[in-house]
């Protein structure tokens, strides 16, 4: 039988084999490092209509990201943006960063490659949500501390959601995921919402540092006017 630098042709065969049925990795999970960036389409803010990924803004800063599958807003899906917006500003101490990105199974291939289809969706997300969705206009953004976004589940590969997933959470730090939250379907509420939010708050919220006060302005001393001229 030939040998390969001691190991026969049949124990290569059979260590191939159990390689093939290991189990598949199980997705994200804690103490994993961030998958990497990507580039969603975002929908609101000064960056709706472009391509952005918000990671590289966030960086090593504790974030909340929020996958959704499909273009379908949940039911009360304005109310929670809007928590998770307040969750944001109130820990600006913290640095929190958030963003909700849409992962539309559909849209196999890049975004800039599937115009109508991309169209369709965001104008789908912008009547739901309330954006602005020509170009044109000032871009509504009742959100401003969470980036909400449209991308590909072809490209989201890596940032996977699995079946019978309606919404994954990711908790993460330092480049790091802390903590990861399944959201099955049908179970997508306000009641689920507020326990990602919970977690948020306790596991990427130092309370010990001080809230950010802005200095007040003083108003300016009156000029005092020049005397009139001495005829």
């Amino acid at each position: 039988m030939v040998r390969i630098e001691g190991l026969s042709m049949h124990m290569l065969a059979s260590l191939f084999l159990a390689i093939s049925q290991a189990a598949a990795p199980a997705g994200l999970a804690g103490n994993q490092p961030i998958p990497g960036p990507f580039h969603p389409l975002i929908l609101n803010g000064e960056l709706a209509g472009r391509y952005h990924c918000p990671l590289s803004d966030f960086g090593p800063r504790p974030f909340v990201l929020v996958l959704i599958r499909g273009t379908d807003a949940p039911e009360g899906l304005k109310e929670m943006l809007g928590e998770l917006n307040d969750l944001v500003e109130k820990s600006k101490a913290a640095a929190l960063r958030s963003a909700v990105i849409f992962v539309e199974d559909k849209l196999e291939t890049p975004l800039y490659l599937a115009n109508a289809e991309r169209k369709a969706a965001r104008d789908k997300i912008d009547a739901a949500l309330g954006f602005a969705s020509d170009p044109k206009m000032e871009a509504k953004n009742p959100f401003p501390g969470v980036y909400v976004g449209l991308d590909s589940a072809e490209v989201l590969k890596t940032y996977p959601l699995g079946e019978g997933t309606a919404a994954v959470a990711v908790l993460a730090r330092d480049y790091k995921v802390l903590a990861v939250e399944k959201v099955a379907e049908g179970q997508f509420n306000a009641e689920k919402w507020k326990t990602i939010l919970s977690n948020a708050d306790s596991k990427l919220v130092d309370k010990t540092l001080a809230p950010v006060v802005r200095p007040r302005l003083k108003p300016r001393a009156p000029v005092a006017e020049a005397p009139p001229a001495q005829q």
